[in-house]
């Protein structure tokens, strides 16, 4: 690295710039311990040691990757990573399984069977590899052996080598590395290429036209009607309700009428996925169930009045919940409140939730 740094940069500062992204601050000590560390002279102390073994690995990429990269030459990255690759294959003391990262599987063959690398991680690697797993002190005859002039030996501009965007990412042509060192960061270019080509391949799955609610209650309706009409009847402090009752009164007949055709919209969603053959497990719509029984908890529990406050209170909350882990949210317009709702009689129906409950009145 001191090879390949750029004009005017002196070995002190950029050894000070190695040191920090762990946490580590030469400013305060002995100011021959930067030169004497490089040749091999001094061990690296335990206090220093101990702060890069407890470093956080993400904040240390990135640190390295502001202090320690604009350090180097971008004409001498990819000979140097070809000196580096070439004293890792050589040095016979580190096995080929050994890790050299946090990155699990981010071994000494996996690093040198690469097809692409990021300089940023892997030098910060190396670099925490070498202060917790070597002795600085048998390094020195090594560092000897090294040529003044080793990195700049590597063709500079290495044909089919090249650097990516951020200048870091050094990748080969012969095919995408599929081992865990391949390349840490993602170009914006990427995630919008990715973004894109998942709202193309989600498009192709429109939602499907909502079922026709019926005229009559189909029998397997009939749990969470009764439900509906078991709250019409608490609130109107009757003992029961029926169908003709709801037709009687204006407010209920609305209300019967809204909650039928949510409860068809979800049901609609529910025979869209059992039906096609779709690329999400129909668990996924289990998964929604649960997502909004969770979410309208807070909301069921408390007493009220009247099942029918209840009822109104609970559908309202039920078309705020968000969903998130389940991937049917995935699909374009396919979960709106509509579904939400009537998820709310789904649950109603498997007598998972009832919106007349015995504390009713005793607020």
């Amino acid at each position: 690295m001191y090879q390949a740094r750029g004009q005017g940069i002196k070995s002190d500062p950029l050894c000070s710039a190695i040191f920090a992204p762990f946490g580590v601050n030469l400013a305060y000590r002995d100011t021959s311990l930067p030169g004497h560390l490089k040749n091999g002279h001094d061990k690296i102390p335990s206090d220093i040691a101990d702060v890069v073994r407890e470093c956080d690995p993400e904040a240390a990429v990135r640190s390295f990757e502001r202090l320690v990269m604009p350090m180097i030459k971008d004409s001498m990255r990819a000979p140097l990573l070809q000196a580096v690759l070439v004293v890792l294959d050589e040095d016979k003391t580190i096995d080929t399984d050994s890790p050299l990262s946090w990155l699990r599987g981010y071994t000494k063959s996996a690093v040198l069977s690469a097809s692409s690398i990021d300089l940023t991680y892997l030098l910060t690697s190396l670099v925490r590899f070498a202060i917790l797993e070597t002795d600085n002190n048998e390094c020195a005859d090594g560092v000897r052996e090294i040529p003044d002039k080793y990195v700049s030996s590597f063709p500079k501009s290495a044909a089919p080598i090249e650097l990516d965007e951020p200048g870091v990412i050094i990748k080969w042509p012969d095919g995408e590395l599929n081992t865990a060192a391949t390349r840490k960061y993602i170009s914006d270019a990427e995630i919008r290429n990715d973004v894109d080509a998942l709202k193309r391949m989600l498009c192709k799955y429109k939602k499907p036209d909502q079922l026709p609610v019926p005229p009559v209650v189909d029998k397997t309706e009939m749990v969470y009607v009764e439900a509906l009409y078991a709250a019409y009847a608490s609130a109107e402090d009757v003992p029961k309700y029926t169908r003709r009752d709801v037709d009687r009164n204006h407010r209920y007949k609305k209300d019967f009428t809204y909650q039928r055709k949510c409860y068809y919209a979800t049901e609609t969603i529910r025979r869209s996925l059992q039906d096609a053959l779709l690329p999400i497990e129909y668990k996924e719509f289990d998964e929604m169930r649960e997502e909004v029984k969770e979410g309208i908890s807070p909301v069921l529990i408390p007493p009220y009045n009247n099942g029918y406050k209840r009822l109104t209170a609970v559908t309202s909350q039920a078309a705020l919940v968000p969903i998130t882990r389940s991937q049917i949210a995935l699909l374009p317009g396919w979960i709106g409140a509509a579904e939400k709702v009537g998820m709310c009689h789904m649950l109603a129906n498997k007598k998972e939730i009832q919106w007349v409950d015995e504390d009713d009145g005793t607020v």
